[in-house]
C-alpha cells in the first residue's frame, strides 16, 4: 500500500488506484461520495464516459504529433532531393563562372529563399572570381565572430546585409553558412528571406551544413585559389 503523502493527495490517490484498479467496481458505494461537478452522476458509466473522452483527446494529440512527424519527413525528403539535384548541376559545370552562377541560382530555387549572397576572401581568390564576390579575410571572419558555424536569425548590420544580398532584398531572417577549405574558413554563403520565421535560432541545419561542405569543396578545388 502506498504511503500517504499529505503534500500531494492526488499522487497518493493515483498510486492507490494503480494498486487497486478494481476499487470502484468492488466498492461501488464509494461512487456516491464523489463530486463530479454540476449535473454529473457518480456512476461507473459516468466515470467510464469521462475516461473515454480523455482517451479520445490523447488519441487526437497523438494523431496530431504523427501528422507533424510525417510532414517533417516529407520536408526532409524534399530538401534531400533538391540538394541532390543541385549537387549534380554543380558537378556538371564547365568553369568557375558557371559554377558560381549555378550555385547562387540553385540555392535560391531549391531552398526557396529570396536572395543568396556569396563572399570569399580576396587574399586567396583575387583574379579567379568576379570582384563582387570578394571580401577581406577580416570582413568574412567578423560574420562568425562568436562561433565558426552556421548563424541563424535576424540580420544585424544593415550595411553588411546590403552588401551581401543587395539593397532591394530587405531580409527579415537569414542563414550564414561558413565555407571552409579543410578546417580553414575562407568564405560564407548567405541565404536570406523576407519571412522572419524562415531562419530562426534552434532550427535544424543538417542540409545547410551539407550545402556548405559541398560549396566549400568545389570553390576551394584545384585552380580556384591563388597559391
Amino acid at each position: 500500500m502506498p504511503q500517504t503523502n499529505q503534500q500531494d493527495p492526488v499522487e497518493y490517490l493515483r498510486g492507490l488506484l494503480r494498486e487497486n484498479p478494481r476499487l470502484f467496481r468492488d466498492h461501488p458505494e464509494l461512487l456516491e461520495e464523489l463530486d463530479l461537478g454540476p449535473d454529473a452522476e457518480a456512476t461507473v458509466v459516468a466515470l467510464e464516459h469521462a475516461r473515454g473522452r480523455r482517451l479520445q483527446r490523447k488519441a487526437a494529440d497523438l494523431e496530431g504529433e504523427l501528422e507533424r512527424l510525417v510532414g517533417m519527413a516529407r520536408d526532409n525528403d524534399r530538401l534531400a532531393a533538391h540538394l541532390h539535384r543541385l549537387t549534380v548541376d554543380l558537378l556538371a559545370c564547365a568553369d568557375r563562372d558557371e559554377l558560381v552562377h549555378t550555385l547562387l541560382e540553385g540555392v535560391r530555387d531549391n531552398f526557396r529563399v529570396d536572395a543568396v549572397g556569396l563572399r570569399v576572401e580576396r587574399e586567396g581568390f583575387a583574379g579567379r572570381l568576379d570582384a563582387r564576390f570578394l571580401a577581406s579575410r577580416d570582413w568574412i571572419r567578423e560574420r562568425f565572430v562568436t562561433e565558426d558555424r552556421i548563424t541563424l536569425g535576424e540580420p544585424g548590420d544593415g550595411t553588411a546585409v546590403g552588401a551581401l544580398y543587395g539593397d532591394e532584398t530587405a531580409p527579415q531572417s537569414h542563414a550564414l553558412v561558413p565555407l571552409r577549405d579543410g578546417s580553414r574558413l575562407f568564405g560564407l554563403l548567405g541565404l536570406a528571406s523576407r519571412d522572419p520565421q524562415r531562419f530562426v535560432p534552434g532550427m535544424g541545419t543538417t542540409y545547410l551544413e551539407r550545402l556548405g561542405e559541398l560549396a566549400g569543396v568545389l570553390l576551394a578545388g584545384p585552380g580556384w585559389r591563388a597559391e
